[in-house]
């Protein structure tokens, strides 16, 4: 029994990555198994590895075919996958810019990492023991496999999940680009604005409330509006929206922060809007925590 794997030969680092696999496939299954032997060469602009296998039962044969299964898998995942993922970013969506390319293909190999995936009734954990089982259960009904041809026609399922999660992570990634030109426009707001108090303490409640309260402890209500401050914000204003606006209105010249929830994201963005304004308090009577403040009001 034999198997032949081919692929393209254009990309030569491709053809020594496939080759690799394959030889170690090929040597896990000889250290149980004798009988087994591989040969490569180029016919036209085909790489061909021809994997020998003296008959043997089937279990060894089924064996054998998820064995080369996995490692056509691993290669696929690692070697042509980024491949089809930026041809459907820079396809697809129309991007060029490789820092941006490079930041959408990373969010995309995350997703795919975190996804359930299933092939014939059966889920699987990962993408890496689908594909496996598809190119088992392909090399049972053919020897020859085109490796390059198998992934263009036969798992468009997985090119369909592919381009699923180029959207998914470029509306993300655009949603983060927006949220920092936000944070930008408010930290430069905040540097043109003449502090209004000296100092306040900004008290986090939990569930995006807050109280705000002088140096001497005593309540800080700040009533006047900000018409510019409004039309930066596009909706109906949160309770996290409302402590930005009245700080920004505010621009105290410094703030410390009492809260027992860091990195709640209200907190996060405040920490950037008022970078170098704004510390976080180690703990006190006002936010529960057992380190004094280091801000003696």
């Amino acid at each position: 029994m034999a198997y032949v794997i081919s692929l393209d030969h254009h990309d030569r680092a491709k053809i020594i990555c496939l080759s690799a696999h394959l030889k170690e496939c090929v040597a896990l299954f000889q250290e149980n198994v004798l009988g087994c032997h591989i040969d490569e060469s180029i016919w036209g602009t085909r790489y061909r590895c021809t994997i020998g296998l003296e008959r043997r039962s089937r279990f060894q044969e089924r064996e054998f075919r998820k064995r080369l299964g996995r490692a056509v898998a691993e290669f696929i995942c690692e070697h042509m996958e980024p491949e089809m993922i930026r041809q459907i970013i820079q396809h697809e969506h129309g991007l060029r810019q490789q820092e941006e390319v490079k930041q959408i293909e990373g969010r995309v190999r995350r997703l795919l990492e975190t996804s359930a995936w299933e092939c014939a009734k059966v889920v699987y954990a990962n993408r890496r023991d689908k594909i496996a089982r598809q190119v088992s259960s392909f090399l049972k009904g053919s020897a020859e496999l085109a490796i390059d041809g198998f992934a263009r026609f036969r798992m468009k399922t997985y090119r369909y999940v592919l381009a699923t999660c180029v959207q998914e992570a470029l509306h993300d990634y655009l949603l983060d680009q927006e949220y920092k030109e936000f944070i930008h426009l408010l930290r430069s707001f905040v540097e043109v604005q003449p502090p209004k108090l000296d100092f306040v303490h900004l008290i986090h409640e939990g569930r995006g409330a807050f109280r705000l309260m002088q140096a001497d402890g005593t309540p800080l209500a700040w009533k006047e509006g900000n018409e510019a401050l409004n039309e930066m914000f596009e909706f109906s204003l949160s309770r996290e929206d409302m402590i930005v606006s009245t700080l920004l209105s505010i621009v105290p010249q410094e703030m410390c922060l009492h809260t027992q929830n860091p990195q709640e994201n209200v907190i996060r963005t405040l920490i950037q809007i008022f970078e170098g304004r704004l510390h976080l308090c180690e703990g006190c009577h006002l936010c529960g925590r057992t380190v004094h403040c280091q801000e003696d009001a």
